[in-house]
């Protein structure tokens, strides 16, 4: 098996659908921005390099996948009048096996941005 850890070896790309049509057949006029390589958007350049660090290292054992998930999430500040807004990251690794099923998963890094944020 190989040990895991995100802080040298993980590579980032996203596809995300804009806009998806709710009439079936129009399947066409969906609006998708994509870096993954199938699927990459022509003159899509705004993907910098980005560290995402786990604190500990995950056992990856022969044939199994990882699974890495980011949230970018964002509150109100609490509400009160003048107080801004925060925005940050969350992440978190999961191991898959040749069966779909995951068999470990690091924590959830950053939750409610208690470790960085920042305001709006």
């Amino acid at each position: 098996g190989v040990v895991f850890n995100c802080s040298f070896c993980c590579k980032g790309t996203f596809h995300s659908t804009l806009y998806q049509s709710p009439l079936p057949g129009n399947e066409g006029s969906n609006s998708v921005i994509s870096i993954a390589p199938t699927t990459f958007s022509v003159g899509m350049f705004s993907w910098f390099p980005v560290y995402f660090p786990l604190r500990e290292a995950l056992h990856v054992p022969s044939g199994a996948s990882v699974v890495c998930s980011m949230w970018r999430k964002a509150d109100n500040g609490g509400g009160d009048v003048g107080s801004g807004g925060r925005v940050w990251y969350e992440w978190c690794a999961e191991i898959v096996g040749e069966d779909d099923r995951v068999i470990g998963a690091s924590h959830l890094h950053n939750p409610g941005g208690r470790s960085y944020h920042v305001r709006l």
